[in-house]
């Protein structure tokens, strides 16, 4: 290559990208920030469309830390043993009650509490058919024989809890949990309720009948 060529591609791609540098300022420059509540709606927007794709992506990008939450992000139970006569209650049964139930032996009052420790609580008695084993003929063997005191679930904040507790709850999970941390950062206020989550599409109404019951 002659040595006037040269000089010519150099300062050819060297005005080129002064030209691409300056175009990249501009177009970042323009993007839109979501101050005012008025811009709200379009950054929710923004951030459905970002769930609907991070699910392509899952397990690529970091957890992302909402910082250390607050004491009561966990709602513990009151302690107290609620009784109807010749009825167990589900959250408070130990083995010892659940076998008594027929179609339950030691084997699946094991499992039973071993669910419900990992649930959280049942709000209705057939969540039973949520654990392996349960169909619906054994649960109808003894369905008028239990219920459930909701005051039992353990519970937890949805404004507090970080993207690690929600996560491991069964019903929410990872991505859902990231959904929704995400989605209440994205609020002016840095909170959101269960109406907020279904009303801008992060919870279908299905789900949000199911977790409702663990959240508060």
């Amino acid at each position: 290559m002659r040595w006037g060529n040269r000089q010519h591609y150099i300062t050819y791609a060297y005005a080129t990208g002064v030209i691409l540098f300056f175009v990249s300022i501009r177009i970042l420059c323009a993007q839109p920030v979501f101050k005012g509540p008025d811009q709200e709606r379009q950054a929710t927007e923004m951030f459905r469309q970002y769930c609907d794709t991070s699910s392509q992506v899952k397990g690529r990008l970091p957890a992302r830390r909402s910082g250390v939450p607050k004491q009561d992000t966990v709602r513990v139970p009151r302690s107290y043993t609620p009784f109807v006569p010749g009825r167990v209650e589900l959250n408070t049964a130990d083995s010892a009650e659940l076998v008594k139930l027929y179609g339950i032996g030691p084997y699946y009052a094991m499992k039973i509490i071993r669910y419900r420790e990992r649930l959280g609580g049942f709000a209705i008695p057939e969540q039973l058919l949520e654990v392996e084993g349960i169909d619906t003929d054994r649960l109808e063997g003894f369905y008028d024989k239990v219920f459930t005191d909701t005051s039992f679930i353990r519970k937890t904040d949805l404004n507090t809890a970080t993207e690690d507790q929600l996560a491991s709850h069964l019903y929410i999970g990872r991505y859902l949990a990231r959904c929704i941390i995400r989605y209440r950062q994205s609020r002016e206020t840095g909170t959101c309720s269960m109406e907020d989550l279904v009303k801008d599409k992060i919870l279908t109404d299905e789900q949000a009948l199911k977790i409702r019951w663990y959240l508060f």
